[in-house]
């Protein structure tokens, strides 16, 4: 009977919960947790003055709650819209009837220095002591405003088709450079499945790939293809992409759809292609039957002046035969597919490149002073461009028995480079035009050899460059080989 006694007089689990409300005054808590908040509340009554301002509103828009209180709502409204912001409340006060959703209304408010912030305002009913009134929560919304507008002047002054899709593939958002292209307003594509829009009506193929593109997307693989799209006025070939974009939790939220007009490059991309055509074929088999008429002519002609023309010709157009097969690989690396970069010691193909000119010419000096740790970020036409540059180190030389001193030497942290030294005349200037420098080629200013081109074009395409410099003793010059050095894995 005792236990009962003492168990009756032990409070329930539901008074353990209240007992600890109950010890504190609510109109203090409140108070307090009103005071301390970081977003703003304001409060006006039926006439819009406002009745009640917490210490945020300061930190929001510049005004003491004292300052507020007793003032009219319009004080913190720009001039534009207080008449619709008074009909508003007035309507509402006649009929009960919200012309707009009070949950999460984006306003300007005059800040006391007179300039307008952005803010989130949420606005509930409530009476007090028999009085009715109007609370808004605000919650100044300049940074994200700023990021929206930051947002909108890359989305919109892009030269790329740029798209914001549902993972579904269903547009959300398009930039201007894409609905100009297609003469279309934001609202003809909205609400569309992409491949359904009018850019993609060229073809069948064409909406096949669009699709494609989502189903690869969505399933958190990026898309990528070529692919030719109707404009209002003209088509067009795109590089066309389409990636997911995730949440930090790894959930496909957008997808992200960009286009590049690559119309004009693959324009040019095919007079190369009938360039290179010519060059490998027509061109080369023409030299190749002069040459060979020449040789012929230079053995069966007895005149030693006849012979003389002869050789000339033959020479003549053995360089040039050799000249179309540098513009073949000038054509080649251009044109095909490039390979995928690796990590390639730049000494173990400079060892094969220097053995193999030491062959072609016995008489000359080709000697490696110094090497670093060199793995280098490249693909096979490395071997090319280290010999093209040594080979025109060796038959520019002026003397019959060339030097060139070879270095391999870290540049900087990122970039190992290749340093190839010579004692020849020094490259012209005009024949530096565009590969040491950013100088335009002109009918003046152009070299003539395509072997330096063909080693720039490859480096650059590395993420590298060349450089040169003379010798400060004025004894030769110096070419050197500038490649991105190998991340390591």
């Amino acid at each position: 009977m005792a236990s009962d006694d003492r168990a009756g007089d032990r409070p329930t689990a539901s008074e353990s919960l209240e007992s600890p409300l109950r010890s504190i005054d609510e109109s203090d808590f409140f108070r307090q947790l009103v005071a301390n908040t970081s977003e703003g509340l304001l409060t006006i009554d039926e006439e819009s003055t406002i009745v009640f301002a917490n210490p945020a509103i300061e930190d929001i828009l510049g005004y003491s709650p004292a300052t507020l209180i007793g003032s009219s709502k319009m004080t913190l409204i720009p001039e534009r819209l207080q008449s619709t912001h008074a009909a508003g409340l007035e309507a509402y006060l006649r009929t009960g009837e919200r012309h707009i959703d009070w949950d999460g209304i984006e306003l300007p408010a005059v800040h006391e220095d007179g300039h307008e912030v952005p803010v989130l305002v949420s606005i509930r009913e409530h009476t007090h002591e028999g009085q009715r009134l109007f609370t808004g929560l605000f919650r100044d919304i300049s940074d994200r405003k700023a990021r929206q507008r930051r947002f909108e002047a890359v989305f919109d002054n892009t030269y790329q088709f740029t798209g914001l899709l549902e993972p579904d593939g269903t547009i959300l958002e398009v930039n201007e450079t894409a609905l100009s292209f297609g003469d279309l307003d934001l609202d003809d594509v909205v609400g569309k499945p992409v491949w359904e829009t009018e850019w993609f009506q060229l073809r069948d193929a064409t909406r096949e790939t669009a699709l494609e593109g989502v189903e690869r997307a969505r399933q958190g693989e990026p898309f990528r293809d070529e692919l030719r799209i109707q404009g209002a006025d003209r088509t067009a070939i795109i590089d066309f992409s389409i990636r997911p974009i995730t949440d930090r939790n790894g959930e496909i939220q957008l997808l992200v759809s960009e286009g590049r007009d690559i119309t004009a490059l693959k324009l040019r991309e095919r007079h190369l292609r009938v360039l290179h055509r010519l060059l490998r074929h027509n061109l080369r088999n023409d030299l190749n039957i002069i040459n060979g008429f020449a040789e012929t002519l230079r053995s069966a002609v007895e005149n030693d002046t006849h012979r003389e023309y002869a050789a000339e010709i033959a020479d003549t157009s053995s360089a040039l035969i050799d000249t179309t097969e540098t513009a073949k690989q000038l054509a080649d690396a251009t044109l095909d597919e490039a390979e995928s970069r690796r990590a390639i010691d730049v000494r173990d193909v400079l060892e094969a490149v220097v053995a193999d000119l030491r062959t072609q010419y016995p008489a000359s000096s080709i000697t490696v002073s110094e090497s670093v740790d060199a793995a280098v970020a490249a693909d096979s036409r490395l071997n090319t461009v280290l010999e093209e540059v040594i080979h025109n180190a060796i038959v520019h030389a002026e003397d019959s028995d060339p030097t060139v001193e070879i270095s391999v030497v870290t540049v900087d942290a990122d970039t190992i480079g290749v340093r190839v030294f010579d004692t020849g005349p020094g490259i012209p200037a005009s024949e530096r035009t565009g590969i040491f420098n950013d100088e335009q080629i002109t009918q003046v200013k152009h070299g003539n050899g395509l072997g330096l081109w063909l080693a720039s074009l490859i480096v650059d395409d590395y993420g590298g460059y060349l450089d040169y410099e003379p010798r400060s003793d004025g004894s030769g010059s110096c070419v050197t080989v500038c490649l991105p050095r190998a991340r390591s894995p």
